[in-house]
């Protein structure tokens, strides 16, 4: 499922402000890893997800996903199977 750009950057901002970084040092693309983000903080992410969004997020899913474009895509399909 296509991610629009406006998701894109909502997930970008909250990878940024949990891991206490500017935006502009935060890329879609960047892994986990490259961000420092532990298992700790994947699940306050996936806190402030489900939250933000009302999905269900296992933090293992943030994990998994890679990066904040991978969850981009997860969150989107989330969405759209919550609406469907």
């Amino acid at each position: 499922m296509p991610v629009n750009a406006a998701l894109l950057d909502e997930i970008v901002d909250q990878t940024a402000r949990l891991v206490s970084l500017d935006i502009s040092r935060v890329d879609p693309d960047d892994t986990w890893a490259e961000l420092g983000v532990d298992a700790v903080l994947a699940v306050e992410f996936a806190d402030v997800l489900g939250k933000r969004y009302g999905i269900a997020v296992e933090p293992k899913v943030i994990l998994e996903r890679a990066s904040p474009s991978g969850l981009a895509e997860f969150v989107a399909q989330a969405r759209a199977g919550r609406s469907g």
